[in-house]
């Protein structure tokens, strides 16, 4: 892991002259938000958030952040930009060159571990309680290692390659059940008829496909502060963000899937690779979330 990600003493190094200087903070995305970054942007603003895309020859490495940066003049602006390229720059490309040859010697090794993933689905589906009767004491112990977030949206252009990320946050956490939520949706009338599952992953495979009391259903799970023995909800598509604003979906669950966005076509091809990725990004206590 720490030969894999970015150089955390730089990237702290960096958030505190951006706050010392400009009074504002820094997030870094690497391999998300990149459907809507033309090669020709950049920076540009999401709201009242800058966002300053990195590339080093010709690689697009993710998006620093810069939140609340609207109240910035454009010369302040230029100044953040051209100090978060100085710093990211180098550090990123040195992060992405390891993830290449990580790819290049490892890529026949990419295999999921299913020791703890229990899909239903195959046979008759069991009721919520007794699928809850089927791993106690395992349901009862809650994750071993917490999300950053109780909802993780996959976007990418294979069902199989979204199933697979998702099978790999499930192994993350090591939670008690993989369940698709079509198999369980019938069961699921409130919130708490959610949160009782304990710490277990539902899994919607097609957001877009939600009608809309499923979708009011999922915001009120969300509507609250989630635990970590409570599910996790990953739902994916085959439709990028901006597909997915002319479906269907509320707004205010657009808002909430667009938060914790992961693009499964960009991710390493490696299970080693897309785990310390999906790690970075998603566990708790991680360097760049310091």
């Amino acid at each position: 892991m720490q030969n894999s990600t970015l150089d955390s003493s730089f990237v702290n190094r960096l958030k505190e002259i951006l706050a010392s200087r400009y009074g504002k903070g820094l997030q870094i995305r690497q391999l998300m938000d990149l459907a809507e970054v033309s090669d020709e942007q950049e920076v540009f603003t999401r709201g009242r958030d800058l966002h300053i895309p990195i590339r080093v020859n010709g690689a697009f490495l993710g998006t620093a952040v810069v939140p609340s940066a609207d109240d910035l003049n454009e010369e302040k602006k230029q100044g953040v930009t051209q100090l978060v390229r100085m710093v990211l720059e180098p550090a990123m490309y040195k992060w992405y060159l390891e993830q290449r040859e990580a790819n290049l010697t490892e890529l026949n090794k990419a295999q999921v571990n299913f020791d703890n993933v229990a899909v239903f689905g195959d046979d008759p589906m069991p009721t919520i309680d007794e699928i809850l009767e089927e791993m106690p004491l395992k349901q009862n112990e809650g994750p071993g290692t917490e999300l950053i977030s109780n909802l993780i949206h996959l976007e990418g252009s294979s069902e199989t390659s979204n199933k697979k990320v998702a099978l790999q946050l499930h192994e993350l956490t090591d939670r008690w059940a993989f369940v698709p939520f079509n198999d369980i949706k019938g069961q699921l009338h409130s919130a708490f008829d959610i949160a009782k599952m304990g710490a277990m992953t539902i899994f919607i495979e097609k957001i877009e496909a939600l009608n809309q009391p499923e979708q009011e259903l999922l915001l009120d799970y969300l509507s609250e502060e989630r635990f970590a023995d409570e599910p996790l909800i990953i739902t994916s598509s085959q439709l990028s963000f901006k597909e997915l604003q002319s479906s269907a979906l509320a707004s205010s669950l657009l808002d909430e899937v667009s938060i914790n966005t992961f693009e499964v076509d960009r991710a390493p091809l490696t299970s080693s690779a897309l785990k310390e990725v999906l790690e970075l990004f998603f566990l708790k206590d991680q360097p760049l979330n310091s």
